[in-house]
């Protein structure tokens, strides 16, 4: 990460508060209170920081308050006395123990987080619904999820003693009810 003070970075003292739109090629730093629009590469938000409003950077650090919406896309880290609420759009996640989360999460390319500066994506995506159910994944990971499922069908299950009567019962009930005990189904 960019050394705070070189050129291009911005640091938000302790006890300082700012309200507007900021483009920071650079870290900017955050020990105060920031209400807006940030872009940045790095943005760390110290213990005693605040930001409310739009948060977009490469790298993202909390340990103090980022909340309204958040995009990280390379890193995000939440420091064990970090808080972080509402839209949160990340490629990496990191979370000490105690860091908190609060809001919707989003893996960078799930739902489009409009363009703001110079670390947004560079590529527009179409927009896409808040929540997937299970049965819209992907057919990568539908593929052996259904294989397992039909390969654990095919299968009998086996009985405790290794007496395949012995789960006839098991068969019957799988099967609706349909089959006689003892032919083994």
């Amino acid at each position: 990460m960019a050394e705070i003070n070189s050129p291009g970075s911005l640091l938000v003292g302790e006890g300082v508060f700012m309200k507007g739109s900021m483009q920071v090629p650079g870290t900017a730093s955050i020990d105060g209170k920031l209400e807006g629009e940030l872009s940045a590469d790095t943005v760390i938000v110290q213990t005693n920081g605040s930001m409310d409003g739009r948060t977009t950077a490469n790298h993202v650090r909390v340990a103090g308050s980022l909340t309204n919406t958040t995009v990280a896309n390379k890193s995000l880290v939440v420091e064990s006395s970090g808080l972080i609420g509402g839209s949160i759009t990340y490629n990496e996640l990191e979370i000490k123990k105690g860091g908190q989360l609060q809001g919707s999460i989003y893996k960078v390319g799930q739902q489009p987080a409009p363009a703001f500066g110079n670390a947004a994506p560079s590529r527009p995506q179409a927009e896409a619904p808040a929540a997937q159910p299970a049965a819209a994944a992907p057919a990568a990971e539908a593929a052996p999820m259904a294989q397992a499922q039909a390969q654990a069908e095919a299968e009998p299950a086996a009985a405790p003693n290794g007496n395949p009567q012995a789960n006839n019962g098991q068969r019957q009930q799988q099967n609706g009810g349909f089959g006689k005990p003892g032919k083994g189904n």
